[in-house]
């Protein structure tokens, strides 16, 4: 009966955790392709992070002797007699996670992330300068309205006429206005 067991089962060979800044990577390499069917993974309100490997196999002592990357306070692995389970304290609850084919097919990736909340209160990304969507001409557009208008206006008033507020000169004066308020109208939307 041992042997239909072991024959049904994977065995976990080696693990390899990264801690990124928005969340963390765990490489897990099998003696065998692995079942994607047996992998779950859950958050527990105490912290804890599981990964648990069904049908799966591993040398406890080995496995858990990682040296763990910051955000990552404690690690264990358990081993009962269906499963294999990580067991992964981390700084901050994981909100999404998921499993796929590392980079051979004896090997899964989990990625654990973490909340955009928190992500978005990391002092990195405050110290970014995210330059948020701003309505306004674009710049050559701006400029060449710019351009258009004190150019017509200049030229208006340099015409030899008495009257220095001819058609040009109301154009060019018109468009400033107008491109200087849209400019202003749409940087407040």
């Amino acid at each position: 009966m041992t042997g239909l067991l072991y024959a049904q089962s994977n065995e976990l060979k080696s693990i390899q955790i990264e801690s990124k800044k928005n969340g963390i990577i765990i490489s897990m390499v099998f003696n065998s392709s692995f079942d994607f069917a047996n992998i779950t993974g859950w958050q527990a309100n105490s912290g804890w992070f599981y990964i648990t490997l069904y049908k799966s196999t591993g040398d406890t002592t080995s496995l858990s002797n990682q040296e763990l990357p910051q955000g990552i306070k404690e690690f264990q692995v358990i081993e009962s007699a269906e499963s294999i389970q990580l067991g992964l304290k981390i700084i901050e609850p994981i909100e999404q996670f998921d499993f796929s084919l590392g980079n051979d097919e004896n090997a899964i990736e989990a990625t654990l992330l973490y909340s955009t909340t928190y992500l978005a209160g990391l002092e990195t990304i405050k110290q970014m300068n995210l330059d948020l969507h701003k309505r306004s001409f674009p710049e050559g557009v701006r400029n060449w309205f710019y351009l258009t208008g004190a150019g017509l206006t200049f030229t208006g008033l340099m015409q030899d006429t008495d009257n220095r507020m001819n058609t040009q000169t109301k154009a060019g004066v018109g468009l400033l206005i107008v491109t200087f308020l849209m400019d202003k109208i749409l940087s407040y939307l």
